[in-house]
């Protein structure tokens, strides 16, 4: 009985740390590419400036209803994720490419802060 009950719990143990294993992926470059023509691509691999813009990403709030979007300013790749975004003065939008039915407002601040990379 108390090796079923070790056995079971090394298996438990085991499945724990492989889904830690699997979140712990780090972003070693985010791509930044304009969609207007004769642009440079801007790559960023600092790592301080990479989870401020995984912040932004993550701190962007889900909009309800129906997606009619103009067509992207940017492409940006995180990681393995690719996103849209289209950014003015004062609104900032994202999408991930693969749900194009649902997009993200930025904050101000994450407006301000995506502004100072994108120039």
């Amino acid at each position: 009985m108390k090796k079923i009950s070790f056995v079971l719990s090394l298996f438990l143990l085991s499945i724990g740390l492989f889904g830690c294993q699997q979140n712990s992926k780090s972003i070693e470059k985010i791509t930044i590419d304009s969609m207007e023509s004769n642009t440079e691509t801007i790559v960023i691999e600092d790592t301080k400036t990479i989870e401020k813009i995984k912040e932004v990403f993550e701190k962007a709030e889900k909009q309800p209803g129906i997606v009619n979007m103009a067509d992207p300013e940017y492409k940006v790749e995180v990681g393995e994720e690719t996103y849209f975004l289209w950014i003015e003065e004062k609104s900032g939008t994202i999408m991930n490419t693969e749900d194009s039915h649902t997009i993200y407002s930025l904050s101000y601040n994450s407006i301000k802060q995506m502004d100072e990379f994108l120039n």
